[in-house]
C-alpha cells in the first residue's frame, strides 16, 4: 500500500469520527441562538436595552483581560432577573398583550388623487 492510499484512509477515519460531534454542536449551537434571538425579540425595548448593556459590559471585561470569578457570559436565571430589575421590568411572568388588527374598507385606504395644476387638463 502506498503512503498516499494510508493517509486518504486516516483522512477518512477522522472525519468519520470527528465530522458528526461538529455537526451536532453546530446545530445545537444554532438552535440556542435562535431561541435566544425570538426571546430577545419578545423583550420590551427596557428589557432589550439593560440585556444590551450586560452583554456590552461583559465584551469590555473580557477584552480588558478583568474577567472576575463571578462574571460568567452566560445568562443565568438570577443574572437574567437582576437585568430585568435594573430596567425597572418585574420579574413576574411577562405577558404581551395581542391587538386585532382593525378591518378597513380598502378603498378607504387609498388617498383620492388631488390634481396637479401643472398636468394638461383632461380631453373629453
Amino acid at each position: 500500500m502506498k503512503i498516499r492510499h494510508i493517509l486518504f484512509l486516516l483522512l477518512a477515519l477522522s472525519a468519520i469520527a470527528f465530522m458528526q460531534p461538529l455537526v451536532s454542536f453546530l446545530g445545537g449551537l444554532t438552535l440556542l441562538l435562535g431561541v435566544g434571538a425570538v426571546i430577545y425579540r419578545d423583550l420590551p425595548p427596557a428589557g432589550q436595552d439593560a440585556v444590551e448593556r450586560r452583554v456590552l459590559a461583559w465584551l469590555r471585561r473580557t477584552r480588558a483581560g478583568s474577567v472576575t470569578e463571578n462574571s460568567s457570559p452566560a445568562l443565568s436565571v438570577r443574572g437574567l432577573s437582576s437585568v430585568l430589575s435594573e430596567a425597572g421590568i418585574s420579574t413576574g411572568r411577562l405577558r404581551r398583550a395581542r391587538t386585532k388588527a382593525a378591518r378597513t374598507d380598502p378603498a378607504a385606504a387609498i388617498p383620492p388623487q388631488t390634481p396637479n395644476p401643472t398636468d394638461d387638463p383632461p380631453t373629453v
